[in-house]
């Protein structure tokens, strides 16, 4: 299905790819003011990253190609202890959570129909470097919406994005519509059910969050809402806006990339097309990285550990 070939999980290789910085100067300059990044530091934080993970006897395979370690590094502004702590929180997450991060190649049916409903949308980056993801509530089954395929759906959209190095470095701006929001959703998702997405989502991905913009958001869905931005890091907690109507959420659009229906020229339905090319194209890409392993028994006391206040799944 997919176009590229699947990243290889072997640690113990030394034919090492040939990194080169191939985006816009924008970037470049995001890179270097907001993540310490430039071409020495990439350089030693890549080598140093690459060491660490051949001594670390407990990742057992993983990718070290550079796109992905990037992701980690950019995400710890080039702090090599840290973005080491942020792989192994991430590998953390796949595997004690299989069911909700892992296996997506036996869901891509799903993955696809849950696509078409056009609740996702990537408008693409604005001039700011950001990638502006919009979410729209009014087109989306409940009955879709349901743990685990609800989160499965986002975290492939998160593995996908992931893959772009826009995303890695000039991070998401994400707007939410919620007009026509099913209350039905409310009901179908335990505490449990919603530190396990949204604490991954924005505490375990190496995913750099910007300002969130949201409206229209139902008053009987406050404590929902109130309970899963419990699960969600301050840091991001204190970016998220929320306005009554939605004329107050499309003055938050770039011009350029403001959907029709909300003051702009931008036809979600090409968009979403094409942005589900760019799923296909990357589909074996996501699904390989089921083929990373970590020792578990090393692993799961220090994930309990570091989430003894997590709500039991039931």
């Amino acid at each position: 299905m997919s176009k590229l070939a699947v990243y290889t999980v072997d640690k113990s290789t030394t034919e090492w790819d040939e990194y080169k910085f191939s985006l816009p100067e924008l970037y470049r300059d995001l890179a270097k003011e907001e993540l310490r990044e430039d071409d020495t530091t990439r350089k030693q934080g890549l080598a140093e990253m690459r060491q660490w993970i051949v001594n670390n006897p407990y990742i057992r395979k993983v990718r070290t190609d550079a796109k992905f370690l990037l992701r980690f590094l950019r995400l710890a502004k080039f702090s090599v202890p840290m973005a080491c702590e942020a792989l192994e929180r991430y590998l953390m997450m796949r595997e004690m959570y299989p069911g909700w991060f892992k296996n997506i190649d036996s869901r891509f049916a799903l993955m696809k129909q849950m696509h078409d409903q056009g609740i996702a949308s990537i408008l693409g980056q604005d001039s700011l470097g950001r990638t502006v993801v919009f979410f729209r509530m009014a087109p989306f089954d409940a009955t879709f919406c349901k743990p685990p395929q609800g989160g499965q759906f986002v975290a492939l959209l998160i593995e996908s994005l992931l893959e772009l190095e826009e995303v890695q470095i000039g991070g998401i701006q994400v707007m939410i519509d919620y007009s026509d929001f099913d209350m039905r959703i409310v009901e179908l998702w335990s505490s449990a059910d919603l530190h396990t997405s949204f604490a991954s989502f924005t505490g375990a991905y190496p995913l750099r969050y910007n300002d969130t913009h949201a409206a229209r958001l139902p008053k009987k869905a406050l404590p929902f809402t109130e309970k899963l931005l419990s699960f969600v890091s301050p840091k991001v907690r204190e970016r998220i806006n929320c306005y009554a109507t939605v004329a107050e959420l499309e003055k938050h659009f770039d011009p350029a990339l403001q959907p029709t229906g909300y003051g702009g020229n931008v036809h979600l339905d090409a968009i979403n097309r094409k942005w589900w090319a760019f799923i296909e194209q990357h589909w074996d890409v996501v699904a390989g990285a089921d083929q990373m392993e970590i020792d578990l028994d090393h692993y799961a006391p220090i994930w309990d550990e570091q989430n003894a206040t997590v709500p039991t799944q039931v």
